[in-house]
């Protein structure tokens, strides 16, 4: 039987192993830490932006939408066979603005997502004031397909639901030289970590030698207890500036507002960032207020340093190692698209989805 061992377990190694669980492959997957998810998923809010975005097209967007477009089975699937709770907000996202021409930007978006199968609807002063009262904006674009989901929870059903259709999970197990993994084949999904790992195998590659394949990029996300916001969208904020925010309704007047704006370099979580992102999220809507801040933490999410993320498929001069990560931004949108085309590189050496542009 073929041996498969995957390095690092966040959201794209569980997803990988969950999807190779379903083969007759024999799967291991190695862990530095002692459970998974904590690394860049555990700083992650798990929205699942793709209709909304507003890259109209090209290979990533279709990979994107692609990814989006698996979830609702894929939930559906995991909390049948676990049993595990996975938090899976279904209402969608309300994209907020300030530009003068976003409405003519979100009109022109929506009529190619139309055509590529995504509805999306603009909502007027008259509608966001009936609809979305206390924020304060003259429109809004509604993504009713986009959703967000439970990064930590969902990584938790992918672990357990691969453990149950027979994948071993090694955990406190740091590997420090791919070459002392026995397999048939290895696939390294382990972020910011896979730059040590890859860093031997690059040496005398003209691209990558002497420099890390992808640097640390900081996020930092705020728990908030708001009464009376009374929101069930996940909104996406963009500000005059360029930044953004993202609000994540979780239950039980709890929110999490994060900034998927690159923080300056220092030390996270910062205490400045908190007031900086309640003080963004109060200029859209004044009840952010009256939040109580319940918890704050950061992560690092590995950006690619000379490719476009992500970093897919074979090592070159290695045919046996493969490489699934620098997602950046979308890991956890990504995960089911990455699982994919990884997993027909393994059984086929190719894949039907576009993963060349993204190679090494």
């Amino acid at each position: 039987m073929t041996t498969i061992t995957i390095v690092g377990c966040g959201v794209i190694g569980a997803m990988l192993a969950y999807e190779l669980s379903k083969t007759e492959l024999d799967v291991t997957v190695i862990e530095v830490s002692a459970k998974p998810a904590m690394g860049a998923t555990s700083a992650a809010l798990g929205v699942l932006m793709a209709a909304s975005s507003s890259r109209a097209r090209g290979v990533l967007v279709k990979l994107r939408l692609a990814s989006l477009s698996k979830y609702d089975r894929l939930i559906s699937e995991l909390t049948a066979q676990t049993n595990l709770d996975i938090l899976y907000n279904r209402n969608g996202i309300l994209n907020l603005y300030r530009s003068p021409d976003a409405e003519t930007k979100s009109r022109s978006l929506s009529e190619i997502r139309k055509r590529q199968g995504f509805d999306l609807q603009w909502l007027d002063r008259e509608q966001i004031a009936q609809d979305f009262s206390q924020w304060q904006t003259d429109g809004g674009l509604l993504s009713p397909c986009d959703r967000a989901v439970h990064p930590i929870q969902l990584v938790n059903a992918l672990v357990e639901a691969a453990t149950q259709n027979g994948v071993k999970f090694l955990w406190n197990t740091p590997v420090e030289n791919l070459e002392d993994i026995s397999s048939d084949r290895i696939i390294v999904t382990s972020g910011l970590s896979s730059n040590a790992l890859l860093a031997p195998l690059l040496k005398n590659h003209p691209k990558y030698s002497g420099q890390d394949l992808m640097q640390p990029v900081a996020g930092q996300a705020l728990l908030l207890h708001i009464p009376k916001l009374n929101l069930k969208n996940v909104v996406h904020i963009e500000n005059e500036d360029g930044s953004d925010l993202n609000i994540v309704p979780l239950g039980s007047d709890r929110y999490w507002l994060g900034a998927t704006l690159e923080f300056e370099p220092s030390e996270l979580p910062n205490e400045a960032n908190v007031s900086l992102l309640l003080e963004q999220a109060i200029a859209w809507c004044p009840t952010f207020a009256n939040a109580e801040v319940l918890e704050t933490w950061a992560g690092d999410r590995p950006r690619p340093v000379a490719n476009q993320s992500p970093i897919l498929g074979f090592v070159p001069d290695y045919p046996h190692i493969l490489v699934a990560t620098g997602h950046y931004r979308n890991g956890v949108l990504m995960a089911p698209v990455t699982a994919q085309i990884t997993k027909d590189l393994l059984l086929t050496g190719t894949s039907d989805l576009p993963w060349r542009p993204f190679t090494l």
